[in-house]
């Protein structure tokens, strides 16, 4: 018998919000409003335009302060901005000896092959992988240039995002061992 008329109540709590939804949704045929419906079909007794928070006054005057502890420190963002620059990935596995396979065969590559880049190799360990990374780039479209000659002989090889040492960028050579 509960179950009878838990099963009803809900039936009739479904068709009754529906069709309030239905009368406050719907537009009517001499085209009212639909706040002027939901205002015509309850009475608050009061104005509720009264009680409307307009967000520019509500939050106009409202300041956060951050405390200092939370602050970042600022030698630590322009140190880590001044480092800030690109590599190309050519690996990242959780097998120490398949990354330093590849490290091998890519500084042997560009030792017999590619005598125009003179570039370092860097494996970084963040658990659970290691990452096979080559280059300094300054620049997103150094890095690309270099990429697209990887991509020859590493074509799953991309261009990322890292903190790049400085004293050793990557730069193009010409036949004479000049830097460009």
């Amino acid at each position: 018998m509960g179950k009878i008329l838990l099963i009803a109540g809900s039936v009739l709590m479904l068709i009754a919000s529906c069709t309030s939804t239905q009368t406050a949704i719907a537009p009517s045929e001499d085209d009212t409003d639909t706040e002027e419906l939901v205002s015509s079909e309850f009475s608050f007794g009061f104005d509720i335009q009264d009680y409307r928070i307009i967000p520019n006054d509500a939050f106009f005057s409202i300041e956060n302060e951050v405390p200092s502890i939370f602050q970042p420190d600022s030698t630590l963002i322009s140190a880590a901005s001044r480092n800030a620059g690109f590599r190309i990935q050519l690996i990242s596995s959780q097998d120490m000896r398949e990354v330093e396979d590849l490290r091998r065969v890519f500084n042997q590559w560009m030792f017999d092959e590619i005598h125009q880049y003179e570039t370092e190799t860097y494996i970084l360990f963040r658990q659970p992988f290691f990452r096979l990374r080559v280059g300094n780039f300054r620049s997103r479209s150094e890095a690309i240039k270099f990429n697209n000659v990887v991509k020859r002989k590493f074509p799953g090889s991309w261009v990322v995002h890292d903190q790049i040492d400085l004293d050793n960028i990557t730069r193009k050579v010409d036949e004479e061992g000049n830097s460009q």
